[in-house]
């Protein structure tokens, strides 16, 4: 085997040995958070302040549409400003993602008024610091849609268990497989 060769081997296996773990680790995150809103509903599920939330309507379309997914950061309240996308409870399992459109201040409680930008009007209750969850980090558009399906059943069966079994069965096999170089030495 020539050097270029090895190389080329060496290469392709470090890459794609980082691509399966890339697709492993986003797996295993996707099912923590879909375990995780699933036993607790009332609570966000968050990994270093962050949480992934599926966009279900079009209340901010055309700038989020549903089935988007979206990274809400945690942040103080006082550091929210005007036309910042923020996600908030209206209920103990409801999340809402609108814009805030004005700031309001009243006894050294910050309140906020938001909007969808696909609403006509104003949301029509106040939101409190203590509903805030945090402000939009990052959004991927459609990935919404992957995340629900990986988190069912099905999806779970098909992208998970099944491609899992046949990576573990195709490494057993290619150990069992592989020739041993044993050293017999001649006894004379």
């Amino acid at each position: 085997m020539k050097v270029g060769e090895i190389m080329i081997k060496s290469i392709s296996k470090i890459i794609s040995i980082l691509i399966l773990t890339i697709v492993f680790l986003a797996i295993a995150f996707l099912l923590y958070f879909s375990f995780q809103s699933k036993k607790h509903p009332e609570k966000v599920p968050t990994i270093f302040g962050i949480s992934p939330l599926t966009v279900l309507t079009n209340s901010m379309h055309p700038f989020i549409k549903a089935g988007d997914l979206v990274f809400i950061k945690k942040v103080d309240p006082a550091e929210v400003k005007e036309n910042d996308v923020i996600t908030f409870k209206e209920t103990t399992t409801k999340f809402i993602t609108h814009r805030v459109i004005s700031i309001k201040k009243q006894d050294g409680h910050i309140g906020f008024v938001t909007k969808g930008d696909n609403n006509n009007v104003a949301d029509s209750n106040l939101v409190s610091s203590d509903q805030l969850v945090g402000s939009l980090l990052l959004k991927i558009p459609k990935a919404g849609y992957f995340a629900k399906f990986v988190s069912g059943p099905i999806g779970f069966i098909l992208l998970i268990l099944i491609p899992a079994t046949g990576y573990i069965c195709l490494e057993v096999y290619e150990r069992l497989s592989k020739p041993k170089n044993k050293k017999s030495s001649d006894i004379i």
